[in-house]
């Protein structure tokens, strides 16, 4: 009536069948993984270039600004002066690259009362050049070789005291 346990005989897993299992779940996590690092990188690149783009952008912002308030403007040996007028007293303002913070990184800096304040990170060249009178172009880059990004813009002066 009953079978003896003993007939059923069940060995488990080959060892064969177990480095198969092994090599294809191996194969499996290695593509994955590649899938992974791909895509953070892609990622990185990214993150970087929005970085870079931003950074010239809100430079570009802030030296057209000041072009356009300024009512006399100098550029002299990388460094942008511009005189303005605030309650009835001229106020200069420089803005320049530098590394003041020994990172490595050229920032552009606003110097406002002699007081240096940061405007944006990793730009690599800041030109102007007066086009004619009242009339800026501004040109920025952020990175080196391929991964350069340029910003230019014509400005004009809303003020001149010249």
């Amino acid at each position: 009536m009953f079978r003896k346990r003993e007939q059923v005989k069940d060995f488990g897993l080959t060892l064969l069948e177990v480095l198969l299992s092994l090599v294809l779940t191996g194969v499996i996590a290695g593509i994955v993984l590649l899938f992974f690092i791909n895509h953070y990188q892609l990622a990185n690149e990214l993150k970087l270039k929005s970085e870079r783009e931003y950074a010239l952008l809100r430079a570009g912002q802030v030296l057209a600004s000041a072009v356009q308030g300024a009512e006399r403007i100098t550029w002299n040996n990388g460094v942008l002066t511009v005189s303005y007028r605030q309650e009835e007293q001229m106020i200069e303002d420089k803005y320049y690259l530098a590394d003041k913070d020994w990172n490595g990184i050229l920032d552009l800096y606003r110097e406002h009362l002699t007081v240096p304040n940061p405007v944006a990170s990793g730009l690599n060249a800041f030109n102007c050049f007066e086009l004619q009178k009242g009339l800026w172009r501004i040109s920025l880059q952020a990175g080196e070789g391929k991964e350069a990004v340029y910003w230019e813009r014509i400005i004009k002066q809303k003020i001149s005291l010249d």
